[in-house]
């Protein structure tokens, strides 16, 4: 569509101004399509200039969040963000997806929210999700993966939010297993992954993929959180736009994706376990019976977590663990 094609040339010369006879030639199409696929991208929420002299120009400060600008950035994908929709508020995009996309929508759909009255984590806790301070946004999968595997997706997940932060905010983060992204012990994202099992067959019908990511975290907003919680302005030389965040995190997603679909588990492990923040330190394991401290010495192939105590090593596939970091003072993680 000419609409996709002038919003990817705009995007490309971000800040920059370009005519619309400039824009026409290069697309080979008329003036008036180039004016008639402008004003279309406006109407979608697009923030775009009409530069005096003329000419187009997508301002360098803009932080519209819109299917258009994520698909102009996304370029080609396999399957994860092919099908994109962004509504403006839900009460959670993996609920939402659950309750309205997941009978008819095609594996890698993707919901994309400005903000959430009911986003959620892991254990049922809340995650706050104010509308400009964060990326929040779901993905449907229908993985050929058993019951049991299905912690791949997390894994893998927690590798291309990682990529994808590199990427847009210019710093790496870590992990702490299984779900949540950190950097100097504060949580800047987490992830939240949903299965439908079909009852008769055992098989999994459909997975669904939340990440949230803090932008910015306002630690007078939460008090409650100020110890644990932080945002990418926080460590970013310059914080990511959300369409430009959201379609690296869509990249690279389908990165990982496409691996699990090849049966390729080993790689998704290796470059998981290469960002882990837990190995060799002494971490405190949360589960039904307590919390007890541990060593955490390693993941094995099905990527749960080994530890090790007096008692012996441990295999952890479920629960939760906290870490205070060497050299980190403050609350455990």
């Amino acid at each position: 569509m000419v609409k996709d094609d002038v919003l990817r040339a705009l995007e490309a010369a971000r800040g920059e101004r370009i005519s619309g006879g400039q824009l026409a030639a290069r697309l080979g199409v008329s003036r008036t399509a180039v004016w008639k696929a402008v004003d279309s991208l406006r109407a979608e929420g697009l923030t775009i200039e009409s530069v005096q002299g003329g000419g187009y120009r997508l301002p360098a400060e803009d932080d519209s969040l819109t299917a258009a600008g994520v698909t102009a950035l996304l370029g080609e994908s396999a399957v994860i963000g092919r099908d994109l929709l962004v509504l403006e508020e839900v009460d959670s995009t993996n609920t939402r997806i659950k309750r309205e996309y997941a009978a008819e929508r095609p594996d890698g759909f993707t919901l994309i929210a400005h903000r959430q009255t009911a986003g959620r984590g892991r254990l049922g806790r809340s995650f706050a999700s104010p509308d400009s301070d964060g990326l929040y946004l779901s993905v449907l999968l229908r993985p050929d993966l058993p019951v049991e595997r299905l912690n791949f997706i997390t894994i893998a997940a927690a590798a291309a939010v990682c990529r994808a932060i590199e990427e847009t905010a210019g710093f790496t983060p870590g992990i702490k297993w299984v779900n949540d992204i950190l950097k100097d012990g504060k949580k800047l994202c987490g992830i939240l992954t949903e299965a439908s099992i079909e009852g008769e067959t055992g098989a999994v019908a459909y997975a669904v993929l939340g990440i949230g990511v803090n932008l910015r975290f306002d630690p007078e907003a939460h008090p409650e959180l100020a110890a644990i919680a932080g945002g990418l302005a926080d460590f970013a030389p310059s914080v990511p736009r959300r369409a430009a965040l959201a379609a690296a995190i869509l990249r690279q997603l389908d990165r990982v994706y496409a691996l699990l679909r090849a049966g390729e588990t080993a790689s998704v492990l290796d470059e998981y376990r290469a960002r882990l923040l837990c190995l060799g330190e002494t971490v405190t394991v949360h589960g039904p019976d307590g919390a007890w401290e541990a060593v955490c010495t390693g993941l094995d192939a099905d990527g749960h977590l080994l530890v090790s105590d007096a008692r012996g090593e441990h295999v952890l596939s479920s629960g939760e663990i906290s870490i205070r970091l060497r050299g980190q003072a403050g609350r455990p993680t």
